[in-house]
Formats: structure tokens, sequence, C-alpha cells
């Protein structure tokens, strides 16, 4: 078998990605049927015209406004952000260090090249290759050729990935190894598979260290129950119990569970509240170990995997732990790069279902978390187009317990930079289901 000696990513969906909350709002703002934009914008033959090169992106986003009616709304579409996988990017990086070649074939627009400098793809891959400029977009097979000859390759030396499957036509005619993209540790795992050694990558360890801190949520929250008055009052929940509170996460860990596995759980549940809490989320916290990070499955959020429910269930079964450990007197703490984490859940992922199901409306102005006891910070990104509006700053328990209407503003030190208004507006909007 010949040996790979090329490593070709899709751009779209793959490296970078867009939210797809955005566009639910602008359609929204314009009162344009959901789906409105795309489906004129990505159907033939307008699709294949731009990013064939036969005409401009501008020219694309111009004749979008004609064909739905509202130009101010496919302007609002074209300006619209997008996020790049620093999981598939850090892939890119072991690749390239490992002496592989690495590039990019994107079905794209003259946008391209001013896009992919943005957030510096250049200094990523050795090379990336837009269908504008080809003339030919993927999957047909001319698209692949000309990357092969520009990197003097042959097809069964260059590994593609594709987050959509009927793109990858092209790829196998020219006998290059393909994977259909969904999800870093898949690709991960497909690589080795060719030969390739990669490492498990953040994605995977991320994945395992997840669950362990669900594990130990678990571990928190079945303490507390053993313990624990069962009628104990739960402030933080208004009119519910600790009996209550344990009845509620115990379905959520069963509700989880059928997503994960796709089936319900049909072993007979203890009458003791500690141990039938104890049995559904061992039970939930065993299929998600069976299962890699990106196993597909129906999730709340994208992107609809394993490692969604990871994520999520943590966050969940610390949250009430938290209520739990208050309702029977305890002074609970929430460790810091997990409340972090949960802060870019709650503004990232969590706001935007609220608006994409219609429980809140949009909010125009964007705000910015920042935590100095944790990496990072997390934006709740508003529809204006002008940049953020207030940038609050505070320990990452204080501001997840904020969000999740735990603490009073008031109550917590935090420092607030800008716009007091926005802050206020969005946390009076139901970020949180």
């Amino acid at each position: 078998m010949t040996g790979i000696r090329a490593v070709l990513f899709d751009l779209d969906g793959v490296i970078r990605h867009f939210h797809p909350e955005h566009v639910a709002a602008i359609e929204r703002a314009h009162d344009l049927s959901p789906g409105t934009i795309e489906a004129v914008a990505f159907a033939a033959p307008l699709i294949d015209e731009v990013t064939t090169g036969r005409i401009t992106r501008a020219e694309w986003v111009r004749a979008v406004g004609e064909r739905i009616g509202d130009h101010d709304a496919a302007e609002a579409w074209g300006r619209q952000p997008f996020t790049p996988d620093a999981e598939v990017l850090a892939l890119a990086d072991e690749l390239r260090a490992a002496g592989y070649t690495t590039a990019v074939l994107t079905n794209g627009t003259d946008g391209i090249p001013a896009e992919v400098t943005s957030f510096g793809l250049h200094d990523r891959v050795d090379a990336v290759y837009s269908s504008h400029e080809i003339g030919f977009a993927k999957p047909d097979v001319r698209a692949f050729r000309h990357v092969l000859d520009a990197l003097d390759l042959d097809g069964p030396e260059v590994f593609f990935t594709d987050d959509s499957e009927s793109k990858l036509a092209g790829a196998v005619e020219l006998g290059m190894r393909v994977h259909h993209f969904t999800g870093v540790d898949g690709l991960r795992a497909a690589l080795r598979s060719s030969g390739i050694d990669v490492t498990d990558g953040p994605g995977g360890s991320t994945y395992r260290a997840h669950i362990d801190l669900l594990a130990e949520a678990v571990d928190g929250f079945e303490a507390v129950l053993r313990s624990g008055d069962h009628s104990a009052v739960v402030p933080s929940c208004p009119g519910w119990t600790l009996a209550d509170l344990a009845g509620h996460l115990t379905d959520v860990h069963r509700w989880a569970f059928g997503q994960v596995t796709g089936t319900e759980p049909d072993d007979p549940e203890p009458a003791d509240l500690a141990d039938r809490f104890r049995a559904g989320a061992d039970r939930l916290v065993a299929a998600l170990r069976a299962r890699p990070a990106d196993a597909a499955c129906s999730a709340i959020y994208p992107p609809d995997t394993a490692g969604t429910w990871a994520r999520r269930q943590l966050h969940e079964t610390t949250i009430h732990l938290w209520d739990a450990q208050q309702a029977v007197g305890g002074e609970p703490r929430l460790q810091a790069d997990t409340a972090a984490d949960g802060v870019r859940e709650v503004v990232g992922d969590l706001y935007p279902r609220q608006v994409r199901l219609g429980r809140v409306d949009p909010l125009s102005e964007t705000v910015v978390f920042r935590f100095p006891d944790a990496d990072g910070e997390a934006e709740l990104v508003g529809t204006a187009d002008a940049g953020p509006a207030v940038r609050v700053t505070g320990r990452a328990e204080d501001l997840l317990l904020v969000l999740w209407g735990r603490r009073p503003l008031d109550a917590v030190a935090v420092t607030i930079d800008g716009d007091r208004s926005a802050l206020d507006q969005a946390l009076a909007t139901k970020l949180v289901p």
C-alpha cells in the first residue's frame, strides 16, 4: 500500500464553523421563514457560479438579496462570523510537524483569501486551494486533480476529509483515502487506521475529563442524598425539595442515556431515591465511556455527538450538586476551569438554542465574560455588527452562578467595563432552559 504523504482538509464544517443561530436571528429580524436565505444561496446554479469563479462573492450576495426580496438581510448574512476549530487546527499542526504536507481544498469564493488570512490559516497549513480559482468545485474530479498536480502527488498518497459525504466522490475516483468528517476524534482514528501516527488529541482527553468530572459530581450528589433530609427546601429551585431535585436529575440522566444510546433503559428502577439516582447516573456514565467522543447521536446543541452529552451532563449535574449542597446547609464551591466552560456553554450553546427554539428574542449587544482564575473568555454574540458593548470580569464560579440565576449580580465581585444596560438586558433574558 502506498504511504500517505499529504492530508487534505475541507474548510467549512471541518476547519471553521458558521453558527446557525446567526442565520436564524437574521431571518427573524427580517421576517423571513427559517431556512429562506440558505435555500436560495446554496441552490444550483447560483452556488455553482460563485464557487467556480464565474461571479464574485459580492455578486452572489446581491443575487441572494434580489431572490429573497431583502438586500439588507442578505448583506447581514454575508457578514456573519465564523469560528476556527482549534482542535482540527492543532491536528493540522501535529501532522505538519511530523513531516506530512497539509492543505485545504474548499468550494469557495473570491472572499476565501481574506477570510483564511483573518485567522492565520496559511501559517497552519502548506497550501489553500479554492474552487473559485481552480474553476471546478468538489466533487468534480478535476478539482482534486488540480490539487494533486500542484502537490506533485498521486491519489493514493493523499488522505482527504470533508464533512459532506457527497463531496468525497472525486477523491475516491483518484484513489485518495477519504474520511467523512463528523468530529476530530473520528478523524484522528481514521488517520491512524491509514497508517498515520497521531496522538489521541485534546478532544479525546477533554471527553474523558468531562466523563471523569461527571462521575465525581455524581458521587457528590449521591453523598448529599445519603446523608441529607430529602424534604429540605432547595432555595435556588423555588418550590422544590431535595427529593424533587433528585427526581429531576435522575430523569435528565435517563433521558440523556436514551439520546446517547438510542434506546430507553429497561432494567428495573430501585425503590430507594439514592439508589435510583445512582443506578441511572452509572448507566449514563458507562454508556459515555463505551463510546468515542464523536459517536453520532442526537444532542441538544451541535455537534450531535456523545462528546456534547458528556459536557452537557457534567454541567447539568454540577449545577444541581451545588443546589443540593446549598439545600442541606453546605458551602458548595465550583472548580474554576469547569465553571469557565460552563459559562462558555451558557453563552455559546444554551442561549443560542433558546433563540433557535424561539423561546427568547436574540440580543442585539455582544457581552464578553472574562475569568482571572481560568483560561480564556466567553462571548455572548449579539446581532449588532459593532464589537462588544460590555466586558465583565469575575471569578468563573461567580459568573456561572449569575448566568444560571443562582446569584444576583450585585452579590458577586465583578468588574464591568462598558454599557451596563447591555449586561442587564442579557441577564434579564432566559439564557438557559
